[in-house]
């Protein structure tokens, strides 16, 4: 009892018995704080590209060669389209990818599109010896406008056209071939980013964060996008969004991509474009592809929209708001001279090494 009675009294008497076994706990407590810290600071380091709402880090895998079989998909495949069986490119670049490309860039644009896809040539999407841009469109009924697009071909070698219609519920079909031109005619690239012809990209810091924060070499297992999560099907027959339940019954999509940008390794657009091709078609083309295909096939995206000004004002991004971020693209559906604004914005200012850098991990 005495000694029980002791170590009750040990904090308020202090002799000197107690005065050591008091100075052990307080550096045993300040010891386990440091750990922590420095733990935490180590974790912060390495998951620096973890999503903010959930456990979700970027698992990534060395580059396999060839990290996909185009083969495994059939002697048919080229000629199919999802439910299409009379698939083909009425204008294409075969000569494309004849020379190393590390970063593919796939703009899906509308035919009467000019001069959005004029304007991504003079900002962002500038020649670059390492980067291929390619845009991406379907067929359409005015001759006019055809001989325009096969013009725009000619000059700067840079389109493709599928067989397909191009209108909003064919968005799929645009979607799938570009990825078959991925698979079929530009299979040696690195890394590919499939982003509208609405949007920004600080394409500088992009090269820089697949150069420094992955590998020179490419990676396998890369599907990076911004999260849309907890999406309702839409039943409403009027709008442009809508499924019928006969085509989908489920009330919600699974998680999956807003199509505006994502960043895929190779691989990755092998096994959507493989489990996609089974499905049945759905004009819905981020939940199909990104969601439904992607859960069909084990595939996990990670959220990446702690790089993009998405949802963010665009003015106040020019007022120093946002100087601290490492913004990688701009919002969806931005107009030309918004485009070319942060083009120029940009450009006035050093490029971070690399994304952890510029987070200052």
């Amino acid at each position: 009892m005495e000694i029980d009675v002791e170590r009750n009294n040990c904090w308020r008497r202090i002799p000197v018995g107690c005065a050591k076994k008091k100075t052990l706990f307080l550096l045993f407590v300040v010891t386990t704080l440091i750990y922590l810290v420095l733990n935490w600071e180590v974790t912060k380091s390495a998951d620096f590209l973890e999503r903010p709402h959930e456990n979700h880090r970027i698992r990534l895998k060395p580059a396999a060669s060839p990290s996909f079989d185009v083969l495994s998909l059939g002697p048919q495949d080229y000629k199919r389209l999802v439910d299409l069986n009379d698939f083909h490119f009425t204008l294409i670049e075969p000569e494309a990818c004849k020379a190393p490309v590390f970063l593919l860039v796939l703009v899906p644009s509308a035919p009467n599109h000019l001069h959005k896809r004029l304007n991504i040539r003079t900002t962002w999407g500038h020649r670059r010896m390492e980067v291929k841009i390619v845009f991406v469109l379907g067929r359409v009924q005015d001759n006019n406008l055809q001989k325009d697009i096969e013009n725009e071909s000619e000059v700067y070698r840079d389109v493709i056209q599928g067989n397909f219609l191009d209108t909003y519920q064919n968005l799929t079909y645009k979607a799938m071939s570009a990825f078959k031109f991925v698979l079929y005619h530009c299979e040696k690239a690195l890394y590919v980013l499939k982003m509208d012809d609405d949007c920004f990209v600080n394409m500088p810091l992009l090269l820089n964060f697949l150069k420094n924060d992955l590998s020179v070499y490419g990676t396998d297992n890369l599907f990076l996008c911004n999260d849309m999560t907890g999406s309702p099907v839409i039943r409403d027959v009027h709008s442009q969004w809508y499924v019928s339940e006969m085509d989908l019954s489920d009330e919600f999509y699974p998680s999956y991509c807003s199509g505006w940008y994502a960043i895929l390794s190779p691989d990755v657009i092998f096994r959507l474009y493989e489990s996609t091709q089974k499905l049945k078609y759905l004009s819905i083309d981020d939940a199909l592809i990104y969601g439904i295909a992607a859960k069909k096939c084990n595939l996990t995206h990670t959220d990446f929209s702690r790089y993009t000004l998405a949802y963010r004002s665009l003015d106040l991004h020019f007022n120093g708001t946002y100087d601290s971020l490492p913004l990688l693209f701009g919002s969806p559906n931005m107009n030309p001279e918004q485009i070319k604004n942060c083009w120029l914005f940009f450009r006035s200012r050093p490029v971070a090494a690399s994304l952890r850098g510029a987070l200052g991990t």
